[in-house]
């Protein structure tokens, strides 16, 4: 039995890694209540208790948990009275003739092969991005503890995630087994939250499971208890339950579209999208030593239409050699969406430049702006030779090119950064805000 949790668990948790958990509020219910109390009766079956809450050496081992042990303590007991309306859901997928084929089992095996496969790589890049850094001797002591926990995070992930593979293709058939039985129920749950979306309708939210049907989940639940499925005999336990469906603290999904194109297809069978992108930037390709790296001034990957989009680059310097470099953007090109363009305004003829010494970083060190100062850099029509970026509302990506200036005793380096996608938004009268 303690196998097939972990196995559950570990099915589950891959899940986790792509979305966030919810939070609901602190509380301290049920004080002096026997451990035999009955809390609920879910289709005949009596809820306690001493059914909902953790163990003296649990509760012993997150006295000192992260963001209060209140806290905890009623995600714990919320989670485990929520095991117990499970059989409503089994009942409503066995009315509704839900099951799950061998071929939808093969087949989101072969996805998360592939998944975490290309998310251990993403790791290992992020890692290895990190282990660079951490040379820079001119780290200050928090920037350097900063990296370093960010260092031990990956590294961590990378030793404790199993492979992939060997697992969903194990050849012990008790194992196999287990792996097949957790992927039915994992599916299963999917094809519920599809069904209820369908019926009921209502608010997305993000979950760790994937998008969940907020108000669907609400609206079913408030149906069978009106059918006297289930009942309770507390109001602390009524409250525990009902707070999770009924909490505003969720990350909605706004956009009804977006809300059915979630809920029509799982998650593990979409196309990875287009306008998906790293919270964290990585550095970009190496010119002897030298890197250089964007990411959107004060982290925005966003800005409204009527703002000048703003970045800001890194420099890092892994090599032996001392670059030149002046925090002028007359000395960068731009891609946008795939083209170039080049400084076409005011350029400085008295250039001071800065040294950027052999494992060295320099952090803020230019800053970008998508003005109409930059054009096309290889014009093919009389028009195109006026042409500025063009940034319609949506989803764009940028890379910048950064030269560094000769110096006697090396040439200039040339660097490529990072691909960064960002968005560009209605302005706030235009959104309603």
């Amino acid at each position: 039995m303690k196998a097939k949790q972990n196995v559950t668990l570990w099915i589950c948790g891959i899940s986790i890694l792509v979305f966030g958990m919810g939070i609901v509020g602190a509380t301290q219910p049920f004080e002096n209540l026997p451990q035999d109390t009955v809390l609920a009766e879910v289709l005949g079956q009596k809820v306690c208790l001493k059914d909902i809450e953790p163990g003296s050496e649990v509760k012993e081992k997150h006295q000192d948990a992260a963001g209060g042990f209140s806290l905890w303590l009623k995600q714990t007991r919320a989670s485990n009275l929520g095991r117990y309306f499970r059989p409503l859901w089994d009942d409503y997928a066995k009315e509704k003739g839900l099951e799950v084929t061998d071929r939808e089992v093969n087949e989101y095996k072969e996805r998360m092969i592939h998944f975490m496969t290309d998310q251990k790589e993403k790791w290992n890049r992020k890692k290895d991005d990190l282990a660079k850094e951490l040379i820079a001797e001119n780290l200050k002591d928090d920037k350097k503890a900063q990296l370093e926990k960010s260092f031990n995070l990956y590294k961590g992930l990378i030793e404790r995630t199993p492979d992939t593979e060997s697992i969903y293709h194990s050849a012990d058939s008790n194992t196999a087994k287990l792996i097949d039985d957790s992927t039915k129920s994992f599916i299963l749950d999917w094809k519920i939250r599809k069904e209820l979306y369908k019926q009921y309708k209502g608010r997305v939210i993000f979950q760790q499971a994937g998008p969940e049907p907020l108000d669907a989940f609400r609206l079913f639940f408030e149906e069978q208890q009106r059918k006297s499925k289930f009942k309770f005999f507390n109001k602390d336990a009524e409250d525990l339950f009902w707070d999770y469906y009924k909490s505003q603290n969720h990350t909605f999904c706004k956009d009804l579209n977006e809300a059915e194109r979630l809920m029509s297809t799982p998650w593990w069978l979409k196309e990875k999208e287009e306008d998906d992108y790293d919270t964290e930037a990585e550095w970009g390709e190496e010119a002897s030593g030298f890197q250089i790296r964007i990411e959107g001034d004060s982290g925005r990957r966003a800005f409204y239409s009527d703002k000048i989009p703003v970045f800001k680059i890194d420099l890092l310097n892994t090599g032996d050699k001392t670059f030149a470099c002046a925090a002028l953007e007359q000395f960068c090109e731009v891609g946008v969406d795939g083209k170039w363009y080049k400084w076409n305004g005011p350029a400085a003829a008295d250039v001071l430049a800065g040294m950027l010494k052999p494992k060295n970083v320099n952090y803020d060190f230019l800053v970008i702006k998508l003005t109409e100062n930059w054009g096309l850099k290889s014009p093919s029509t009389k028009e195109d030779k006026s042409q500025t970026i063009p940034l319609s509302l949506g989803t764009h990506s940028i890379r910048v090119k950064y030269k560094t200036m000769p110096r006697p005793d090396s040439p200039a380096a040339e660097a490529v950064s990072n691909s960064l996608k960002f968005q560009i938004i209605a302005p706030r009268s235009a959104a309603g805000g």
